[in-house]
């Protein structure tokens, strides 16, 4: 691939390029060239173009073999399929795959596909049935590499391409790999990694494209009537911790108030201790804490999402619970009669937390101030 550096263009030029469509920025440039050499994490600040890096490592190795991109959603899925088809001039190179394809139409678009963009768990699970092979693949890029540690798919699809791919080349990119050595030594292990390469908004190359920030807080109270639904839902809690500490499962006594992240350090754990040495407590606490994590998701749900994201998740754990292949998690929560009092009291429930409509109240203003605006909305659910 020839990129083009002359100060009269500001636009990338390549034969499979539409002209005038990707900007040229020269810490983009340098970071792609970097990452060609061999297998490389890259970590950029989100908003400063790690999509476009991932599309000139692309354009670079596509001469060699077949690319894949995979990103964890269907609508990263989508979103990177959309990029890659507005750039470049046959929009048929593309190839989009989720689970909602069939098998088989996977099979004849995989094999038809230069450039596929899928989620993870749809090539682990071709490559599994043997539908699809990475042999002839050029490059895989990992959007949020971060992702790339313990069971999930990324770990087997990279552990797959080291051993099928004929000229193998991993491009990793996240904004956000973790402050711990640990987890950044197990990504790059996990993904054939050799090269981390990093930037910050404060780098001297990166700084002209950085926006500065404005941030205004927006305080709003949760109405009382939600606030006691958690609370009911929060005792229910408190009696799970109980009976996960009467067990004596864990090294130290397990706070009402533990994080997710601590929770889910705990089910490790216990998963990793039965493993090694089944025994009746450990499976019971493993039993139990999958009922705390359900709990603490309500919790979660009913503090920032709201009466609909709160009952629609309700009704999900009322269906598991009289599902034959159903959860017994969900089972033994809807046989508590606390949890169920929540529940008839949130259907009863007429008001609605007040961040929806606060939302709609700032996009509307915006929009109607400054028509050309360009917005995103982050969120921990859709």
């Amino acid at each position: 691939m020839t990129i083009k550096r002359s100060i009269m263009s500001t636009y990338l030029e390549h034969p499979l390029l539409k002209p005038h469509t990707v900007e040229k920025r020269l810490f983009q440039m340098d970071l792609a060239a970097s990452a060609l050499k061999s297998s490389s994490l890259i970590v950029v600040p989100t908003g400063l173009g790690k999509t476009v890096i991932a599309l000139m490592v692309l354009l670079a190795r596509l001469d060699k073999g077949r690319v894949l991109f995979l990103a964890p959603t269907k609508p990263l899925v989508e979103q990177h399929a959309a990029f890659l088809r507005r750039v470049l001039k046959d929009e048929g190179e593309v190839t989009m795959m989720t689970g909602e394809m069939m098998p088989e139409k996977r099979k004849a678009a995989w094999e038809a596909a230069r450039i596929t963009v899928s989620t993870p768990q749809v090539i682990e699970n071709d490559l599994l049935s043997r539908r699809i092979d990475l042999e002839d693949i050029s490059l895989i890029i990992f959007d949020e590499a971060h992702r790339a540690v313990g069971n999930y798919a990324y770990v087997y699809i990279a552990e797959r391409y080291a051993r099928e791919g004929t000229n193998p080349l991993v491009l990793g990119i996240t904004a956000s790999p973790g402050s711990e050595k640990e987890k950044i030594a197990e990504i790059c292990t996990n993904l054939s990694i050799e090269n981390i390469q990093t930037r910050s908004e404060k780098d001297s190359d990166v700084a002209p494209f950085v926006h500065s920030k404005q941030i205004e807080w927006v305080k709003l109270t949760v109405p009382k009537e939600l606030l006691d639904i958690r609370t009911a839902i929060e005792e229910v809690l408190r009696d799970r911790i109980d009976d996960l500490n009467r067990l004596g499962i864990s090294p130290v006594k397990i706070d009402p108030r533990a994080t997710k992240k601590e929770l889910l350090g705990l089910q490790a754990m216990l998963m990793s201790s039965a493993k090694r040495q089944a025994n009746q407590a450990t499976f019971k606490g493993i039993s139990i804490l999958a009922e705390v994590l359900k709990l603490y998701h309500a919790i979660e749900l009913a503090e920032t999402q709201g009466t609909e994201a709160l009952l629609k998740y309700f009704q999900r754990l009322q269906g598991e619970a009289i599902s034959r292949s159903g959860s017994k998690a969900s089972r033994r929560i809807m046989e508590d009669s606390k949890f169920r009092q929540a529940m008839q009291a949130l259907e009863d429930l007429q008001v609605e937390h007040p961040k929806p409509a606060m939302v709609r109240k700032i996009l509307t203003e915006q929009i109607e101030a400054k028509p050309e605006s360009r917005i995103m909305v982050f969120t921990n659910y859709r």
